[in-house]
């Protein structure tokens, strides 16, 4: 792996794990200090935020075991060290052994231990890395307890079977999300609350994420995190019952117009779904018997895909699963903006909030929404059901 592609790929963890930092005219430096034992290394990279926002990079001679880093920064984030030597190749099989993220904070830091092994180097003086090793320790356990499975699922090439594999991690990923809500409550102000916020809103019921949020002060509500989170917030309120549908217009599969308004006047079921997405295409079979009953007495059905980067394996699974008999769209994702985190209003999934598949929304025929289903934000399958007997069998 080149340095370059090593630089990108941090960056990119950088920003998927902190976001950028908010800009302000306040700045504070921060000061690390490394006092190494063990095996040794000639440098370090360092990648982090500074007060404006930019992406940092910057690597530091190791002599005798020391070496400093100063930079400026006005809030904890999440940064990455990377340790090498002169001529070291680094490549995936190895960059986990020599790559350690850290929150760093404006003061004083001291990095002690031995580089060689990453995972026990210790970092004093950063209140926000202490959060995150007191939440880690008390998930560990349960971690440990997934890896057997993990592995297998690693191991597995068959997307069916990993589907069932990756099922067995459930009761063990509720525990977590159990452990790490009440870390949520116990550290309101923390910005490991904040960052982690934005991983597991789509697992949390609307009214626990606006809890963790409505707790967190008023520096962290204007943070960059606070703020994605307080965003989130307002997709997912815009795609929950009792809100008029966000509109939209797109073209289908086959490049005919569409338009969400053209279905007024009907039961509109918007089936969030991908190819890749195993739980859809098993649930497919469910949703064909639903569109028989109910199609001619006045419900439709628009797929929104997220197969935006290879369409053609959606075409190919729609005729796999037959269910072209009603009407498919790409959601509209743009790698480039999202990555930006800048607004794409061609994004359907973005207008309701979705985060996982298979999501379903039911809109009735003035536009206004009336179930989510399928996700943790909204009901069951069964409550779909349920839902649309009772619209169709009064």
């Amino acid at each position: 792996m080149t340095t370059k592609r090593i630089i990108c790929a941090i960056t990119a963890c950088i920003i998927l794990q902190t976001g950028f930092a908010q800009i302000v005219k306040t700045e504070a430096q921060f000061t690390l200090k490394g006092h190494l034992n063990g095996f040794t290394m000639d440098s370090v990279m360092i990648y982090y935020q500074n007060s404006t926002g930019k992406i940092i990079q910057e690597t530091k001679a190791i002599y005798n075991n020391e070496f400093t880093i100063s930079g400026n920064m006005n809030q904890p984030s999440s940064s990455m060290l990377l340790f090498k030597n002169k001529g070291e190749i680094i490549s995936p099989a190895n960059q986990g052994s020599r790559m350690r993220n850290f929150y760093l904070e404006p003061g004083l830091l001291t990095l002690t231990g031995d580089p060689s092994k990453i995972n026990e180097l210790k970092l004093s003086g950063s209140k926000t890395q202490n959060e995150l090793e007191e939440l880690n320790s008390k998930t560990a356990s349960i971690n440990e307890e997934k890896k057997p499975i993990i592995n297998a699922l690693m191991q597995e090439r068959d997307h069916e079977k990993a589907s069932e594999i990756r099922d067995k991690l459930e009761p063990f990923n509720e525990r977590i999300k159990k452990v790490t809500y009440q870390f949520f409550i116990n550290h309101p102000n923390s910005y490991v609350t904040a960052d982690m916020m934005k991983y597991y809103v789509s697992q949390m019921g609307l009214d626990s994420v606006k809890k963790i949020y409505n707790n967190f002060n008023q520096e962290l509500k204007t943070s960059d995190s606070g703020k994605q989170l307080a965003t989130e917030i307002l997709k997912l309120e815009a795609g929950s019952p009792g809100k008029m549908a966000p509109t939209f217009s797109t073209t289908d599969i086959n490049g005919k117009p569409l338009s969400l308004a053209d279905f007024k006047g009907k039961y509109v079921l918007l089936d969030f779904w991908a190819s890749w997405c195993v739980p859809c295409r098993k649930g497919n079979p469910h949703m064909i018997a639903l569109y028989n009953k109910y199609s001619s007495k006045g419900f439709d059905v628009i797929g929104v895909s997220d197969d935006d980067q290879k369409p053609e394996l959606l075409k190919l699974a729609i005729a796999k699963d037959s269910v072209g008999i009603w009407h498919h769209v790409l959601r509209g994702l743009n790698i480039d903006l999202a990555r930006k985190r800048l607004p794409n209003p061609k994004d359907i999934s973005e207008k309701y909030g979705i985060h996982s598949l298979p999501t379903k929304i039911l809109i009735d025929p003035f536009g206004k929404i009336i179930g989510r289903y399928g996700d943790k934000i909204g009901g069951t399958d069964e409550d779909l059901d349920k839902m649309l007997e009772s619209v169709f069998n009064k």
